[in-house]
């Protein structure tokens, strides 16, 4: 509904066209007044309107807009671009109670994505529920069963030692640090561009995890346990200190190729990268692998799995465990042999 002046008095006018006289004189306090008693099942008898139903875009943007209060920006921005490019064209103009199982298995079949699929569910399943609360609707059309969808079929790929090697020699003069400590701590890349000097303590070799950049924006970290204290790698402190001649007496640590502001997008590296691994002809996959490339040699090498799980910051340790098990095989693939002495256990009847 919207509202407007004419000649001094509120005046409402409903979605589906309808035009009432509140016959209260204009003014924010009564606007606001009136909003709380359009909820009123009597206030809507009271003033003859018909209260129509709302559709289903309708109630997700209600549901999107409740959310930004608690959505940091980027999830906010993801949230919106799958209500443009997935709710709005499927469900168009339909209102929520013309919505049936039917519809929902047919919007499911549209996904070959699993974390999509649940990011539109928390917009859709809140929209329901509210037009169970209107009085809409007496039950959700989510009732049937979410089909199996694969996920997005993100793998886990990453350098071996040769080709960190590699990376490290190579010594890019605007990344060649960056890549290093990335490989060496297993910081995410958003998190090493938000990393300035007075979370790195070279004395005590700590690091504090303090906030990210993603997408732009500057923002905690992704998990509650991301933002916390972890160790420097020694591997890691000579290119730390190369950083230092470079950007030691500014804010961040890292900076982009015009060199005024800190890298704010994760893009720009991840192309740079690409260039790189490129000329080194090295196999292409995105700069999160170096994530991955810290736990699998630490692994491989011998390192205990709670202090890889500690520096990746996982909620425990079975996260790491189902990551990387494999690379904890390597360090032995003998079968092992059980040497019981069974010779005196032998069946005898």
């Amino acid at each position: 509904m919207t509202f407007y002046n004419r000649e001094g008095i509120l005046y409402v006018r409903y979605s589906g066209g309808k035009r009432i006289s509140t016959k209260l004189e204009y003014s924010k306090e009564n606007i606001k007044l009136y909003k709380s008693y359009a909820k009123n099942e009597e206030f809507f008898k009271k003033f003859d309107v018909i209260k129509t139903s709302p559709t289903v875009v309708e109630l997700c943007e209600e549901v999107l807009k409740e959310k930004e209060r608690t959505l940091k920006a980027t999830s906010y921005k993801s949230y919106e671009s799958l209500l443009k490019s997935r709710i709005i064209p499927f469900f168009g103009n339909k209102k929520v109670v013309d919505i049936k199982p039917i519809h929902i298995s047919d919007f499911y079949k549209t996904f070959e994505d699993r974390n999509t699929l649940s990011t539109c569910e928390c917009l859709l399943k809140p929209a329901f529920e509210k037009a169970i609360l209107m009085e809409i609707i007496s039950t959700t059309p989510f009732i049937i069963k979410k089909p199996k969808i694969k996920s997005s079929g993100y793998e886990i790929n990453p350098f071996n030692m040769d080709e960190v090697q590699k990376i490290i020699d190579y010594n890019h003069p605007i990344i060649g640090n960056f890549l290093a400590i990335a490989c060496l701590t297993g910081l995410r890349t958003g998190e090493l561009c938000g990393l300035r000097w007075s979370d790195v303590n070279l004395k005590d070799m700590t690091i504090s995890v303090n906030q990210q950049f993603t997408h732009g924006f500057l923002q905690s970290p992704k998990t509650k346990k991301s933002k916390t204290k972890i160790d420097l790698p020694i591997e890691a402190l000579p290119f730390f200190e190369k950083q230092r001649l470079k950007t030691g007496l500014r804010e961040y640590i890292f900076y982009s190729a015009q060199g005024k502001e800190p890298w704010k997008y994760s893009s720009h590296i991840s192309l740079l990268f690409k260039k790189i691994l490129k000329i080194l002809d090295i196999e292409d996959r995105g700069i999160y692998q170096t994530r991955h490339t810290f736990a699998s040699i630490r692994l491989t090498m011998g390192e205990k799995v709670e202090w890889v799980s500690y520096m990746l910051r996982h909620e425990n340790i079975n996260i790491t465990l189902s990551n990387y098990y494999k690379y904890i095989k390597e360090l032995d693939t003998k079968r092992v042999t059980l040497n019981f002495d069974l010779t005196h256990n032998q069946h005898t009847s």
